[in-house]
């Protein structure tokens, strides 16, 4: 049996817990890859995945209230923006980010906020030999993980971010927010051409259920160029095999999950 099966099977009344909370839910791995993390580390914690419904929101954060052995929280698709308004504090990256994927449950029940998203699609990088700094990036996706990604970009010093969505809106103000706090990066919203950018990363859903649309045309990929995805199930999307056939180098969602595990973990204050 592997050290997370035994872990698991140690459950007590002592247990803390963590869920990650979403809708859909199936694709999600990070429980796996915590709970095994957990185990190697000896932490009496357990990572579960819970699916509530946006039109079940306010009921299901009540009930999560109530758990007196509730110690986190990790959100996800399409819970990230809106727990921004159930927080008792909200770290500043968050909120410049303006979605919140981690929460920490202090001793007194305070819900704290923060975000790893991009900190995690960085380390990813970074892990690969890929460091962004000084390259350009074209950014498919304005929402929580759109967002996270591209302060954590600008964070790391990219020369170049265009920041493109369906919502107009939702664009101009990641845009916004980033401009506001890292004044030297050129970004902007525009035609997403991907023959202009060292990197194109997807932040939407597209490529998660079978039959979506690309999130961009594959034919318009330049070989050399890294392509990236966040989403984690299938492992390797469609645009992913297409940006291979291209002979890009790609990155799987699962690489930024491991990104921001150490960062998470010291953020819960199991490190």
């Amino acid at each position: 049996m592997s050290d997370a099966g035994a872990a698991l099977l140690s459950i007590t009344g002592e247990t803390r817990l963590y869920f990650v909370i979403g809708d859909p839910i199936r694709q999600v791995r990070s429980t796996q890859l915590y709970n095994k993390i957990a185990a190697e580390k000896g932490i009496d914690v357990v990572f579960a995945p819970l699916q509530f419904a946006a039109n079940d929101f306010d009921a299901a954060v009540r009930g999560l209230r109530s758990f007196k052995n509730l110690a986190g929280i990790i959100p996800t698709i399409p819970h990230k923006p809106r727990m921004m308004e159930v927080v008792d504090r909200i770290e500043p990256r968050a909120k410049l980010v303006g979605a919140v994927n981690s929460i920490r449950v202090e001793v007194d029940g305070t819900w704290v906020g923060d975000t790893f998203d991009g900190v995690g699609y960085v380390n990813g990088l970074e892990s690969s030999g890929h460091n962004p700094g000084g390259r350009s990036v074209l950014l498919i996706g304005a929402g929580g993980a759109g967002a996270a990604i591209a302060v954590a970009l600008a964070d790391a010093s990219v020369s170049r971010l265009r920041v493109v969505d369906v919502d107009a809106g939702k664009a101009e103000r990641v845009v916004a927010a980033v401009k506001s706090a890292y004044p030297a990066i050129e970004v902007d919203t525009g035609a997403p051409v991907p023959a202009e950018f060292d990197i194109v990363a997807n932040a939407t859903p597209l490529g998660m259920a079978a039959g979506d649309p690309y999130p961009i045309d594959p034919a318009t990929l330049v070989p050399g160029q890294i392509v990236t995805d966040m989403i984690m199930k299938p492992p390797v999307t469609p645009l992913l095999q297409a940006a291979e056939a291209k002979g890009c180098p790609i990155q799987v969602g699962y690489q930024a999950l491991v990104g921001q595990a150490e960062a998470n973990f010291n953020f819960f204050g199991l490190a």
